[in-house]
């Protein structure tokens, strides 16, 4: 009989427990930032190797100066991290990021200029760097008290940027001194954010997000604007509870 009894509080004591209430806590957080890129191509200014074919060529060989022509990008990537602040369905963050990406090509006159990492003959090497702090804000989508641990989100920030443009010509692996440029500049910069996060407990999250990324115009190497298109993992922590 007592042993019905003390089953039967246990059960009592269980059915009355419960289920996690999902609340994010308010403080401070950081996290870090890993992600994947793409950019667009466009045109741009550069000092073209005077030879024959891309497959004969001449180390000593000069240079056309002010040649235009069109790229495109090889993907590549991103990393950056942020600290931040919650309040209820509202975060706000400082952001530093770096996003590199290579030329995968260019083209002038009908003739296309490729960018293996080794190659015998003429080949390019070149590559767009971008290194920005971002002031972000984002909207938190989510019931608190409620059982899912899953919170879609939107974002948005503006900031600062270095864009950093370099690019060479190769002959047989050796560089052709007269086509090397590089040039660095600064500019403003925006990105828009929509994403998802999971959270772990009321402390710790990991995220997947898009965010496009955009400078102003660029009057450098490329003529343009720098613009990125990224997917994104991240991880935050809270460290100091409000």
């Amino acid at each position: 009989m007592k042993q019905s009894l003390k089953m039967s509080l246990a059960i009592l004591m269980l059915s009355n427990n419960p289920v996690h209430a999902f609340n994010p806590i308010n403080g401070w957080y950081a996290g870090i930032v890993l992600g994947g890129s793409y950019a667009p191509g466009g045109t741009l200014t550069f000092n073209l190797p005077n030879t024959p074919t891309t497959g004969s060529c001449s180390v000593g060989a000069s240079c056309s100066t002010s040649t235009t022509g069109s790229f495109s990008y090889d993907g590549y990537g991103n990393i950056g991290g942020q600290i931040g602040i919650r309040l209820s369905h509202f975060r706000a963050e400082l952001e530093p990021v770096v996003n590199y990406n290579p030329y995968q090509n260019i083209t002038v006159n009908g003739i296309t200029y490729t960018s293996p990492s080794q190659s015998e003959g003429l080949r390019l090497k070149g590559d767009t760097t971008t290194v920005g702090v971002l002031i972000n804000g984002y909207y938190d989508f989510y019931t608190a008290g409620g059982a899912s641990s899953f919170v879609p989100y939107i974002g948005a920030g503006v900031g600062y940027a270095y864009v950093q443009n370099d690019i060479k010509f190769y002959c047989n692996n050796q560089p052709i001194t007269c086509t090397s440029l590089s040039e660095s500049t600064s500019s403003p910069i925006g990105q828009g954010i929509i994403g998802a996060a999971y959270y772990l407990d009321d402390f710790t999250s990991f995220g997947l997000d898009y965010r496009y990324i955009t400078t102003g115009k660029i009057n450098s190497i490329i003529d343009s604007r720098v613009q990125v298109h990224t997917i994104n993992f991240s991880f935050n922590g809270i460290f100091n509870c409000l």
